[in-house]
């Protein structure tokens, strides 16, 4: 089993993202844990189809799609996706990560993580902290993972960034008991 970081035109930095793989192989033992290259699709009609001018930010269902069938992940192989852009989905007006739940593809979205875009001070420690359980949760969807309602388990799903901050980085024990993943380690 093997899990494929990849970056599309995010400035994140080799170093930052090897880090990254390490937090989520805390989580994921016994998958590999690998970083792709970064990509760029700006070039490409069927992906621009996915950016809503009237909102100004990137429909994260056509997104999904789009990077499915570019990447095609496999029962071995699962894709999450990290992408600097803002996303809404059907019934919100933002996400900040959206997978497949059992479908082996995700995306992360980095905007609304970062302090900056709130007009703060940027903040990197508190950034990648909230990179790595962003990445956690929808890897856990991919996985198989539900919403869960504990306040603490990285699968709580965050309503706000207040959401994100309190969570913490990895599954609680009811969630790893109920899924199917670590039922088989």
């Amino acid at each position: 089993m093997e899990i494929i970081l990849q970056p599309v035109a995010a400035n994140l930095g080799n170093r930052t993202l090897i880090h990254l793989a390490k937090d989520i192989s805390v989580e994921f033992k016994d998958v590999k844990v690998n970083v792709a290259s970064s990509i760029k699709t700006e070039t490409e009609a069927q992906f621009r189809l996915a950016f809503d001018g009237y909102r100004n930010q990137w429909n994260s269902p056509k997104l999904l799609d789009w990077f499915l069938e570019k990447f095609k992940p496999t029962k071995d192989t699962k894709v999450l996706v990290i992408f600097d852009v803002d996303a809404y989905s059907n019934g919100l007006n933002y996400v900040l990560g959206e997978a497949f739940p059992n479908g082996g593809l995700g995306i992360v979205y980095l905007p609304r993580i970062k302090e900056e875009f709130y007009g703060l001070r940027p903040n990197n420690e508190l950034f990648y902290e909230r990179m790595v359980k962003e990445c956690v949760h929808e890897l856990g969807h991919i996985f198989g993972f539900a919403h869960c309602p504990n306040r603490r388990c990285v699968m709580h799903f965050s309503n706000s960034l207040n959401d994100t901050d309190v969570k913490g980085k990895s599954f609680c024990g009811m969630c790893r008991m109920k899924n199917q993943y670590f039922r088989s380690k």
